[in-house]
C-alpha cells in the first residue's frame, strides 16, 4: 500500500504546476498538466545529455549489465557445485565475504581498477558486472545442487562432453531461474544511479539524471519537470516486473529456491 500511495502521489505531482507542488503538495491538481511529460523530454538535460540520450544509456547498460552479471554468476555457480577442484570452498567463502563489504569501502580501489582498464565513460563499463559473485551466485548454486546428477551421468553415457551437458541439458532446466534473475537484475541496473554517477559522468543514465536534478536543481527548481521525469523513469521497471512477476514468484521464494 505504501508503494502504491507513493507512486500515486508522484503521478499526481507530475500533473501539477511547480507552484502547486510547493504550496499544496497533498491536494489534487487544479488542472491536469500532461504537458509536463512533454516538457520533460524537451527540457530535461544533464551533462549535455537529454532525456532520450539518458534512456538510451540506461537501455544498453541494462542489457549488457544483466546478461554479463547473470551469465558470470551462472557459470561460476555451476563450476563450484558440479566439479571438485582445490579452492572450491574458498570461492564460496569469498563470495559471502564480498557481499558483506560496504560499497564505499571498496569504491576507491574499484575506480582505480576501472580507470586502468579503460571502463570510465565507456560502454565497456558493462563488463564491471561480470564478477560472478553476489546473491545471484548463491541462488544458482542452490538451484544446481537441486538438479539430480542422473541427467549429466546419462548424457555422459551417451557420449556428451561437459559443454553439451551444460548448454544442452542443465541450462535449459535452469531457464526459469535464469529468466527470473535477468528480470531482477534488469530492474536493479535500471534503478542504479551510483554506477553511472561515479564511472559514467559523461554518459548519464535516466536514474542518474533524476538524481542529479533532484540534488543540483539543474532546471532552476522546476519540480513539475522533476516529478514527470521521475514517473517516466519508474514506468519501464514497473512494466518489466508486471510482465515477469509470475516468473520470479515461480522460481525465487523467501527461503531460496522453489523446487
Amino acid at each position: 500500500l505504501s508503494y502504491i500511495l507513493s507512486f500515486f502521489w508522484g503521478f499526481l505531482s507530475a500533473l501539477k504546476t511547480h507552484e502547486e507542488i510547493i504550496l499544496t503538495p497533498w491536494e489534487m491538481p487544479k488542472k491536469l498538466n500532461f504537458i509536463n511529460f512533454v516538457d520533460a523530454f524537451r527540457l530535461f538535460e544533464v551533462n549535455k545529455t537529454n532525456m532520450l540520450g539518458m534512456i538510451f544509456n540506461s537501455l544498453w547498460l541494462v542489457a549488457g549489465g544483466s546478461l554479463f552479471s547473470v551469465f558470470a554468476s551462472t557459470m561460476m555457480a555451476y563450476a563450484v557445485t558440479k566439479y571438485e577442484f582445490p579452492g572450491r570452498n574458498l570461492l564460496i567463502t569469498i563470495n559471502v565475504i564480498t557481499m558483506t563489504l560496504p560499497i564505499i569501502g571498496s569504491l576507491p580501489a574499484q575506480y582505480r581498477l576501472f580507470s586502468v582498464l579503460g571502463f570510465i565513460n565507456s560502454p565497456r563499463i558493462v563488463l564491471a558486472y561480470t564478477g560472478g559473485f553476489g546473491s545471484y551466485n548463491l541462488f544458482m548454486c542452490a538451484f544446481f545442487r537441486g538438479v539430480s546428477k542422473t541427467y549429466s551421468e546419462a548424457a555422459t553415457v551417451d557420449g556428451a562432453n561437459d559443454y553439451v551437458i551444460l548448454f544442452k541439458i542443465i541450462l535449459p532446466l535452469a531457464k526459469g531461474m535464469i529468466s527470473a534473475l535477468l528480470i531482477m537484475q534488469a530492474v536493479a541496473v535500471w534503478n542504479d544511479y551510483n554506477t553511472a554517477l561515479v564511472f559514467m559522468p559523461k554518459l548519464p543514465t535516466l536514474a542518474t539524471g533524476v538524481y542529479l536534478f533532484s540534488t543540483e536543481m539543474t532546471f532552476r527548481a522546476r519540480m513539475d519537470i522533476l516529478m514527470a521525469a521521475t514517473i517516466i523513469s519508474a514506468i519501464p521497471p514497473l512494466i518489466l516486473y508486471l510482465i515477469g512477476h509470475k516468473t520470479i514468484l515461480e522460481n525465487v521464494s523467501v527461503g531460496g529456491i522453489k523446487g
